[in-house]
């Protein structure tokens, strides 16, 4: 069980923010040629532990300076702001949508992906969705996360790449899915400060391609209640092997849907295998991670909207997750609070 890639570790926490995507559903086609979509602004609380991210949106995740690489991180704490939205367009009478905007499914990966894509209607064949992926707004990680007692410098990483989906899996509740992405560190020094050899640095080396298999079932129950389980598989093929690994997660998923009150419930489990052994640590790594999550939504008693859309709903949200490494200086922690206001066309 080694470390999975450090911005996926938190699979568990951002997805609170806008709440459970309902187990990932891919929204139906409307039945009406249109504009369509959604805007679910949110403001939170986050409490971080984290010796590699530096940064996400702008908001600090980690210290510039560490005294030590055999030592857990330090807790950063920072408000969080986040406006996603997603904008469509349809064509009712071949079953057709194109669409721009954010998936719901990258802000819980810590990353603020766009993805420009079309939807497909095929009666029972199912519905079927496909979109390019662009880094809008990169994340920021540490040039070199091995620097010690001297202030750390942060770089860009970017992920481009595509998204293919296919949902209702004749006429089922069955989903799968598979993304791939490009990684880019815009400037990658791991083991620079410690004076490695350059072939021990390029085991490090955190560029590559990452690729993502899902797949998911939705039960239903009384047509109020809905669990999902959720199988994961990502290949990390990363040009460091120190850093290629591959991961297997599961996650659960329950939803109650009683309006005015919506209540989504996540709990997940994963480990992963990398593939060779860490030069600075002489071992390779082992995590287990852990993520809890609630979050509840009420719709808008008064019928208040904006500029035509649905009556808005309220949402409010809590998570917690946690990444145990046998390496300490690789643990991740986070503990999140947040709430916000959702509009739908």
């Amino acid at each position: 069980m080694r470390r999975k890639s450090l911005l996926t570790f938190a699979a568990s926490i951002i997805v609170l923010l806008m709440g459970a995507n309902l187990a990932s559903a891919v929204d139906p086609i409307p039945v009406e040629s249109g504009f369509s979509g959604f805007i679910r602004p949110g403001v939170g609380y986050m409490n971080f532990k984290s010796n590699m991210v530096a940064s996400f949106l702008g908001y600090d995740l980690s210290d510039k300076k560490t005294d030590s690489l055999r030592d857990t991180p330090d807790s950063e704490s920072t408000g969080i702001v986040l406006v996603p939205f997603s904008l469509q367009y349809t064509f009712a009478s071949t079953r057709t949508q194109l669409f721009l905007g954010t998936d719901l499914t990258d802000l819980i990966r810590f990353d603020y992906t766009q993805q420009i894509g079309v939807k497909q209607e095929i009666g029972r064949f199912g519905l079927l969705q496909g979109g390019f992926l662009f880094s809008s707004i990169p994340a920021k990680v540490w040039k070199d996360p091995y620097v010690v007692n001297q202030n750390r410098h942060d770089t860009d990483r970017t992920s481009n790449g595509a998204r293919l989906v296919w949902d209702r899996i004749f006429g089922s509740e069955l989903q799968a899915q598979y993304t791939y992405r490009k990684i880019d560190i815009d400037s990658e020094e791991s083991g620079e400060f410690l004076g490695l050899s350059s072939g021990d640095q390029n085991r490090l080396d955190r560029n590559g391609d990452r690729h993502l298999a899902e797949v998911l079932y939705r039960f239903r129950f009384a047509d109020k209640h809905t669990l999902a389980p959720t199988f994961l598989y990502t290949r990390d093929d990363r040009d460091g092997d120190a850093m290629a690994s591959d991961a297997f997660d599961f996650q659960l998923t329950y939803a109650y849907i009683s309006r005015p009150i919506v209540f989504t419930a996540n709990a997940s489990i994963g480990q992963a295998d990398y593939d060779k052994k860490n030069p600075i640590y002489d071992k390779t790594q082992d995590d287990d991670r852990y993520g809890l999550q609630g979050s509840l939504y009420y719709e808008n008693p008064w019928g208040w909207s904006l500029f035509g859309s649905n009556p808005m709903s309220f949402y409010a949200g809590a998570a917690y997750s946690y990444s145990n490494s046998n390496i300490d200086f690789y643990d991740q922690e986070a503990t999140m609070f947040t709430g916000g206001v959702f509009f739908k066309w």
